[in-house]
């Protein structure tokens, strides 16, 4: 009832002149193991995103101007989901956090949808027979072929894409461990995609999950690959709000992840499609 009190006043206060009101959602304070989480609201306006908190009886409010978005990140591993976005807000970049149970998975998806689509300007009405694009992956890894296609949005065209498989090296003398999980890069007219399981040391612990981070793709300002001395590859790619994204490449591909850099580059220092 006080987190309600809070939020009447702080809404009539801060969105009185805001524009067309579109979507909101409640996360009520909750426990994932050690990590507690407070009541926490979105609201989603035409042009703008709002998240508020409530810590220690007062209600902490932070609006991203939907332009100024920078990325879109969206977790699940088993049960425990969330919503990330970073942006930048009054010349400062931030990041705002809502965890929730996957369970309700249905009533976020509409609040990111929106906002990709607004943020991007994708036109869902043109719909691309893009998705038959990642068959290919059905006998390399059924997961991230279902997460590809779950990641494409009617009205996006898919320029390249890169799957690189969980890399793992010798450890001692009789095992092996993690270098890097399984992850893929979908490049879009859109969007870059990025798709990739949790970094973790257990093979058992990176099965259940996937993350899958959206970028608009005028959002980025460059990228480059460093070659590590044991042979594999580093591709990073910069993003406003000096936001570095970094994903490991065998030696192998290192073709395939220049001519994703090439096209990558182009984008960022001409607007090239």
């Amino acid at each position: 009832m006080k987190f309600q009190k809070c939020l009447n006043f702080t809404m009539i206060e801060n969105f009185k002149d805001s524009t067309q009101f579109l979507n909101a959602i409640y996360a009520p304070a909750d426990s994932w193991g050690r990590k507690k989480t407070n009541d926490k609201l979105i609201l989603l306006y035409e042009n703008s995103i709002v998240f508020l908190e409530s810590v220690k009886g007062n209600i902490n409010v932070v609006s991203y101007p939907i332009q100024n978005i920078n990325y879109i990140e969206n977790g699940s591993i088993l049960l425990y989901s969330w919503l990330k976005i970073n942006g930048d807000v009054n010349g400062e970049t931030k990041s705002s956090l809502v965890e929730y149970n996957t369970v309700v998975e249905n009533i976020f998806k509409p609040i990111i949808d929106e906002l990709r689509i607004s943020l991007c300007d994708i036109d869902v009405r043109e719909v691309e027979d893009e998705l038959h694009t990642f068959d290919c992956l059905r006998d390399v890894n059924y997961k991230f072929m279902n997460y590809a296609k779950k990641a494409v949005l009617n009205g996006e065209k898919v320029i390249d894409f890169l799957y690189q498989r969980e890399i793992k090296v010798p450890y001692l003398k009789f095992f092996t461990r993690i270098k890097s999980t399984s992850h893929m890069i979908i490049f879009t007219n859109k969007e870059l995609i990025i798709l990739q399981e949790e970094n973790a040391k257990s093979i058992k612990d990176v099965k259940y999950g996937g993350i899958w981070i959206y970028i608009p793709v005028h959002k980025i300002l460059n990228s480059h690959i460093d070659e590590e001395e044991t042979g594999f590859l580093n591709l990073s790619i910069k993003v406003s709000g000096s936001n570095v994204f970094k994903s490991r490449f065998e030696s192998s591909q290192k073709e395939k992840v220049e001519g994703l850099v090439e096209q990558i580059n182009k984008i960022a220092r001409y607007n090239l499609l």
